[in-house]
């Protein structure tokens, strides 16, 4: 009989499968899991040389695994390389950090921020370059929104990006005043990407020491895999940051697994994806498929409506959708054709609907191709289209906490009546949808658990109601399985990660609690007590 090299054992073990948890042991045995068994089972497993754990009411569980997170912008965005504005209540409160940040960053060549937040400065005017240029006159200054849908920079950066008032661009656009000159805003991905390419740009050394810390902080709260959803381009800048991760991933310094979608809007042939897909293949780091956007947010009304905004009814979504449906159709098309999984960005139900149709047009034209397409977010859909997800074999990839990062904005913007199915966790899980959870990290912290709580409560932040009354929660079992084997499915990895069983990566975590029977105000203050990936321990909080 194998021996195992580790066995937990706990009052408490989730693996995903169940409804709850039980009394049981887990034997892991090099990378994977050996056996899962009630009680004691485990234990004939046990040898001299096995590490053992035993943990009383604390939950044992899958790894968490981040269906829809930005690796590279939430790694730069956790590192002393910028400057985090989320708490900031005004534009003057922002800039007055930026200021404070540039002048004690004499070194940076740029001065880099994000977290600014419309819905967090009272509806207040958006910002311009005026305030910036006024606080840095001297550096190039881009501060992301959180929501990464807009960039806001003073004249040097616009200058060194590459913006003009009359620069074309495939979709999203540039802001202007009144009388034709840059206001220092950008709207949308293929307007952000010139401010990107300067945001983002970093020697090795750097960027090596960012992603070090990146692991670090994704182990110390149980996160085992994420993705890089930026919808990177095949690019020299790209290659050689992939080609970095690929060598760090090789030499153990991964402590996730991760996965990354490259752009795919308005293109039909994938030739170069495919051939870095061949080159970037590994356990821990993978090109998994292509991802595009088709709308924006609301915050802006750049999200698209099937119906127009309740306060600004002249508009369903301004400079949207992104795409055409016959161009999106191509494209969804020829991806699937090549193999690759597609995943789009929808807020609005309008973006929802087109996404479906596009990935049914490719079901028509390709046949069951065995692929998952993901819809990314589905912060409103329009009832008709919620058993489509089943039907099209659709995966709804969503993120609790983003509902108490709006604070019951969309009550302004769509309505009361129409908020009935923002977020329709549940109305999407008894539709027999699957459901992945992720974070859009750094739009909010990777920490799962406050997204979990929201799902499960419904809650703001400060504790009121989030959203209508009495509809879309669903149960810990279940937002604890959007968090993992649900999300696993929208990475196609569902047969090797995301529940504990028998023959899968030995992808494990264990909890300060159990969320099952822990005040559900508790879920948020969840802290992870170890993370075990691919069988190593990559963090313990308390060394034994």
């Amino acid at each position: 009989m194998e021996k195992a090299d580790t066995i937990i054992r706990s009052n408490a073990i989730f693996t995903a499968c169940d409804e709850e948890p039980f009394r049981g042991s887990i034997a892991v045995k090099g990378n994977r899991i050996l056996d899962v068994c009630p009680g004691d089972g485990a234990l004939i497993y046990k040898d001299s040389g096995t590490r053992f754990f035993q943990y009383d009411d604390q939950l044992v569980m899958p790894g968490l695994v981040d269906a829809h997170d930005h690796m590279w912008w939430g790694a730069v965005s956790l590192s002393d390389h910028v400057v985090d504005i989320t708490c900031s209540t005004s534009e003057e409160e922002a800039v007055a950090m930026i200021k404070a940040y540039a002048d004690s960053h004499k070194e940076e060549p740029r001065i880099r921020g994000f977290g600014w937040f419309p819905a967090n400065w009272n509806d207040a005017p958006l910002p311009t370059k005026e305030s910036l240029d006024a606080a840095v006159p001297d550096r190039p200054v881009y501060m992301n929104c959180a929501d990464a849908h807009t960039c806001w920079m003073n004249s040097l950066a616009l200058e060194e990006a590459g913006y003009t008032p009359d620069i074309e661009l495939g979709a999203g656009s540039v802001g202007l005043n009144a009388d034709g000159e840059m206001n220092g805003l950008v709207f949308e991905p293929d307007a952000l990407e010139l401010a990107w390419n300067k945001y983002y740009d970093f020697p090795n050394d750097q960027i090596e020491e960012i992603t070090l810390h990146y692991m670090d902080t994704l182990a110390a709260h149980g996160v085992t895999a994420v993705s890089e959803m930026s919808a990177d381009k095949c690019s020299d800048t790209i290659y050689n940051r992939y080609s970095l991760f690929k060598k760090m991933a090789a030499a153990g310094k991964f402590k996730a697994r991760v996965h990354s979608f490259m752009a795919f809007m308005r293109k039909t042939d994938f030739t170069d994806i495919r051939k870095w897909q061949k080159e970037f293949n590994t356990d821990l780091f993978r090109i998994s498929g292509v991802k595009g956007f088709l709308d924006g947010v609301t915050s802006t009304y750049t999200a698209l409506l099937l119906e127009p905004y309740a306060d600004r009814p002249d508009t369903c979504g301004d400079g949207v959708p992104l795409d055409t449906q016959e161009s999106l159709n191509d494209s969804v098309i020829a991806a699937n054709a090549a193999g690759l999984p597609v995943r789009i960005h929808c807020i609005g139900d309008g973006a929802v609907r087109m996404a479906l149709d596009a990935y049914e047009a490719s079901r028509e034209t390709n046949g069951e191709h065995g692929l998952i397409n993901t819809v990314e977010h589905i912060e409103l859909i329009h009832p008709d289209d919620i058993n489509r997800f089943r039907e099209l074999n659709v995966v709804a990839s969503m993120q609790g906490e983003h509902l108490p990062l709006e604070n019951n904005e969309k009550f302004t913007r769509v309505g009361v009546e129409r908020t009935r199915y923002e977020w329709a966790h549940k109305s999407l899980l008894d539709a027999g949808a699957t459901l992945a959870f992720g974070t859009d990290f750094p739009v909010v912290f990777l920490n799962q658990f406050p997204g979990i709580y929201a799902a499960v409560e419904r809650k703001n932040y400060d504790g009121s109601q989030a959203g209508l009354p009495d509809v879309e929660k669903i149960t810990v079992a279940e937002a604890l399985r959007a968090n993992t084997l649900g999300a696993a499915r929208a990475y196609m990895r569902d047969h090797e990660i995301g529940s504990l069983e028998s023959g899968k990566l030995a992808d494990i975590i264990v909890l300060d609690r159990n969320l099952f029977n822990a005040p559900p105000e508790e879920i948020k203050e969840t802290k992870v007590l170890m993370t075990i990936m691919g069988g190593n321990i990559v963090y313990e909080r308390y060394k034994k």
